[in-house]
């Protein structure tokens, strides 16, 4: 008979005695995991399911009533306060407990419950049953938690999708998840960046199908640049200290004039930006490894994301940015270099370490294959081919060479250099002219400051300066970050090496299955004869990029020379003199040009540095110059460059020229003080000296021939300039301009400005170029003093030289010498040392003498007056000497002069009004002249001066006839002295 005090006894806090006792543990722990009863006595903490515990009397929980007993519970969660009463939070907390059950079967029916639970309330046709809920956004909350359960609950979700065959139905929940992942992260900064994006993220890339929904929903709707940063790969790509929108504000750096709280401000965001964008390279590698398919699509769209932001590389974009409409269609300077950044991470593994040979697997045609072949050569990076190449190819009727397929090496290092060309080489013109924009700001200031009490345009001009200095400095934190610039370091060096190694591989035959290199070989200069066809396909700014990164260092960076060391650097200065030193090579006179710039970034320092920017010295560099196995090779190269740029053929605009020779200046100005390198110009010019009238003439020849004419030129420029500013500055000074109408006045102003820019340009390079003339001259005599220079030497000489020191000096005073870098002094100095290096040669004095516009005998004397105020006078004893000489050749030419004094007309030279010693006659017009007038003209200019067809000495004939007629008339005239 039962006991009928045994309700009395029995623990209300169990289920009934009459149960089992594994019903009771049973029951135990599934009333502890989901924290419901159907035990009216054992409500207590836990929830009594009131209306299902009247078909379940016994108060037994087991596996078949907990599917009843489950589903009953999260339908109380709209009607009842339940303790939780969000739907997938509470199916987590249960999905957490489940560790805790020991027995292993009914932990996995409990666990395959709560999924199947949780797979229901996602499915868009069931959500009605939990109106007012979120699930999706509860489900993403739940992930944001980075709880370990969380992960392996996403996993185990969307198995059950899976195991449900459920396609539609699995996608819509996983691409909601996305989008609250993608609001997250269109909010987020490099200092708020969720920790949780990532995780989140890769959970999708541990599944081919997950990882298709991702990209699904990162698809753009249009192939307008700008689409791609609004989709969710595009959002973290926009994290950055740069604006996320064309023309937006930056955030950081508020405080520009605190450099303390600068660097603090620095320190930080890159930190965290390396975080973020370690984290995005190991998603990405995680997503390229996620299958073929996928691997396709990731790369099509990095590659459709290049193509569609091309317009960033057009030149006005740097320059006019704030007025180009078609600014709005691309993305943002943060956002390429970010994928810039990402993109070199995936690079690393074959750049970092060049010894090993992955590089070499880079093949050099990829970029030649057609838009209509790429998809079936595994080619992403579309419209490669309409790019300008290292030598001309005729698109129509050349084939270039291509492989039969490209590997993901190759893929990888064409998609980083594009990515760079399209950000950090933009980004960098931006940082130039934004330099250039606050130095003018600053001038303005100083100006109004200088003006008198002018405080509220000075204010606002220094806010101004504030807010440009704001953006600058948030622009360089963007491209200084240490780790990404020891990845672009490590990838042009990388790039350099191979770069060398395609010019000094064979040609390949089209359709082979590889062009890249492979193994490397020596390089040997002169280098082979033979020209590779794979040039044919390299695009020009894969040099480009190089120089572009090379001067950035040099400008904003250079102690990253030092830390990269000899052997990251030794690739970089053979890559430039393999591709500086032939147009075989390099067709394009501006580029190789360049490539002479980024030869000027190795050097060890610069004069012109402000104090502080090269804190690390330049050893590393140094070594370039003294252990280098090609530094025989750098001075004929760089002459050969000089020459090249205005040769015919190799022009360039006149102005340009100038620009691009000023590296130059400063390359030889170094190497001249080295005497393995003094030797090398010694060299050329003794060869020179035997070849003065070859039918090429030697190079040394052909760019002393352009540096008197950039001499003169510049310099003649240089005071005209400066004449101008004094007047100028007068009528400004004079108050002459106060009364004018305002844009009358703004113009005078702006053409002061424009005045002054002109003149220090042209100041600079005349000092640099009168510097060069003087060290040279003073190991180098006769190719100065020979017959076909020996005459614009000295008047230009002369010329200067009266001009600076004589009755006319006064007109180029004006204020501040400095501001305009004008230096007459050391322009004085540099010339007079000219005159005693060269005082030896009788031709030369004597030239002096005949220059009838400049010389006259009160030169030199005037000359010796502005030495000992300027301090030189230790030359002028030496000068003394050169007077005198010049005075007796003076002299003694007076005779010869009075003798030809009524030479015929037919014995003169048409060009230079000059009797004749060497008469040639020239085969196209058939003008006559003396043989050192048009060798000096086909120095600069290989044409017929009278009638411009192409001309070259050994053409020339001589008029022996016309010779012997003068030398019979001379000796004649001899006779009657």
């Amino acid at each position: 008979m039962e006991n009928p005090f045994a309700a009395l006894l029995q623990d209300t806090n169990s289920p009934p005695l009459n149960t089992t006792s594994d019903e009771r543990a049973t029951t135990e722990t599934l009333e502890e995991t989901f924290g419901f009863t159907l035990n009216k006595d054992r409500r207590g903490s836990l929830i009594f399911l009131e209306d299902l515990s009247a078909s379940f009397p016994s108060g037994v929980l087991n596996v078949e009533v907990l599917e009843h007993a489950l589903f009953e519970r999260l339908l109380l969660t709209n009607s009842q306060d339940v303790g939780e009463a969000e739907v997938f939070v509470y199916l987590f907390h249960c999905f957490k407990k489940t560790s805790a059950i020991s027995d292993v079967g009914l932990r996995e029916k409990v666990e395959a419950l709560i999924l199947r639970n949780a797979v229901t309330a996602l499915k868009q046709e069931l959500k009605e049953l939990f109106e007012g809920q979120d699930l999706v956004k509860q489900f993403y909350e739940i992930l944001k938690t980075l709880e370990l359960p969380a992960r392996d609950f996403f996993e185990k979700i969307y198995k059950r999708f899976c195991d449900d065959g459920d396609t539609a139905g699995t996608k819509e929940p996983f691409t909601m998840l996305l989008k609250l992942l993608h609001i997250d992260i269109a909010r987020a900064t490099p200092v708020s960046f969720p920790v949780f994006v990532f995780e989140i993220l890769n959970s999708y890339v541990s599944d081919e199908f997950l990882a298709g929904i991702l990209l699904d929903y990162c698809q753009p709707p249009s192939e307008v640049g700008i689409e791609y940063a609004n989709t969710l790969l595009g959002a973290v790509f926009s994290v950055s200290v740069l604006p996320k929108v064309i023309s937006g504000s930056y955030e950081f750096f508020q405080d520009p004039l605190d450099q303390a709280s600068n660097a603090a401000v620095q320190s930080s965001l890159w930190m965290n930006t390396n975080h973020i964008f370690q984290d995005m390279h190991a998603f990405l590698l995680n997503l390229l490894k996620c299958g073929r398919e996928i691997r396709m699509r990731t790369l099509t769209w990095l590659c459709n994301c290049l193509k569609a932001n091309v317009d960033r590389g057009k030149l006005w974009n740097a320059h006019v940015p704030d007025f180009n409409l078609s600014n709005g269609n691309t993305v943002t300077d943060g956002f390429m270099l970010n994928i810039t950044t990402v993109l070199l991470r995936l690079c690393h593994p074959f750049c970092v370490n060049i010894k090993d040979g992955r590089i070499l697997k880079v093949d050099p045609t990829y970029c030649a294959v057609s838009n209509e072949d790429a998809l079936a050569k595994d080619v992403h990076l579309l419209d490669m081919s309409k790019e300008t190449s290292l030598i001309p190819h005729d698109s129509e009727q050349e084939e270039r060479p291509a492989s039969s397929s490209y590997n993901f090496v190759t893929e990888c290092f064409f998609m980083a250099h594009r990515s760079f060309d399209l950000s950090f080489r933009v980004t960098n013109d931006k940082l130039v002219h934004l330099n250039q924009e606050m130095s003018r700001i600053e001038r303005a200031y100083q100006d109004v400051l200088s003006q008198g009490p002018m405080s509220e345009i000075a204010d606002s001009i220094k806010q101004r300066m504030a807010s440009e200095l704001s953006k600058y400095l948030s622009i360089k934190c963007a491209m200084s970050e240490p780790h990404f610039q020891e990845s672009l370091f490590n990838f042009m060096s990388a790039s350099a090496f191979w770069l060398s190694q395609v010019a000094v591989s064979a040609s390949y035959k089209s359709n082979r299955a590889t062009s890249a290199p492979i193994e490397a070989k020596e390089i040997v200069f002169p280098l082979p004869a033979e020209v590779p066809d794979t040039l044919k396909c390299i695009p020009e700014f894969v040099l480009e990029n190089i120089v572009c990164f090379l001067v950035f260092l040099r400008r904003f960076n250079p102690k990253v020379f030092e830390e990269q060391g000899y052997e990251r650097l030794s690739p970089i200065l053979t890559f430039i003199l393999v591709y500086m030193g032939s147009a075989q090579y390099t067709k394009n006179p501006h580029l190789r040009a360049h490539l002479a710039e980024a030869l000027e970034t190795l050097l060890p320092y610069h004069k012109e540095d402000p104090v502080g920017l090269n804190t690390l010295g330049g050893i590393q560099r140094e070594r370039l110059f003294k252990e280098h196995p090609h530094r025989g090779e750098i001075v004929a190269i760089l002459l050969d460059v000089f020459v090249g740029i205005e040769m015919t053929g190799q022009n360039v605009q006149f102005e340009q020229k100038f620009n691009y020779r000023r590296p130059m200046y400063l390359v030889m100005d170094y190497l001249w003080a080295m005497e393995e390198y003094r030797l090398n110009f010694v060299n050329l010019a003794q060869e020179a000296e035997l070849n003065m009238e070859a039918v090429s003439p030697p190079i040394f020849l052909r760019f002393i021939n352009l540096l008197i004419n950039d001499a003169i030129f510049l310099l003649d420029e240089s005071l005209s300039n400066m004449a101008k500013l004094r007047e100028l500055q007068r009528a400004r000074d004079a108050g002459e301009w106060g009364n004018l109408p305002p844009q009358e006045r703004a113009q005078n102003m702006g053409n002061l400005q424009h005045t002054g820019m002109l003149a220090r340009f042209d100041n600079i390079l005349g000092k640099d170029t009168i510097r060069t003339l003087e060290y040279l001259t003073s190991e180098i005599k006769m190719v100065f003093t020979h017959s076909t220079m020996v005459d614009r030497v000295a008047a230009m000489l002369n010329y200067f030289l009266l001009n600076l020191v004589g009755p006319n000096q006064k007109n180029f005073k004006v204020k501040d010498f400095k501001e305009y870098s004008f230096d007459p002094a050391a322009t004085v100095l540099d010339i007079c040392k000219i005159y005693v290096n060269l005082k030896e040669s009788d031709s030369f004095c004597l030239a002096i003498s005949q220059d009838g516009r400049s010389y006259s005998p009160q030169l030199f004397e005037l000359a010796e007056v502005v030495l000992v105020r300027i301090g030189g006078g230790t030359l002028i004893g030496e000068l003394q000497d050169v007077s005198k000489k010049v005075e007796r050749k003076a002299a003694e030419y007076k005779k010869h002069e009075i003798a030809v004094a009524e030479a015929p007309d037919q014995f003169l030279d048409p060009i230079m009004s000059t009797l004749m010693s060497d008469p040639v006659i020239l085969p196209s017009s058939r003008q006559t002249v003396d043989r050192s007038t048009i060798a000096r003209h086909l120095l600069s200019d290989q044409t017929d001066p009278f009638n411009r067809a192409p001309l070259s000495m050994d053409q020339v004939i001589p008029n022996k006839e016309l010779a012997g007629e003068i030398k019979k008339w001379l000796d004649e005239k001899k006779l009657k002295l």
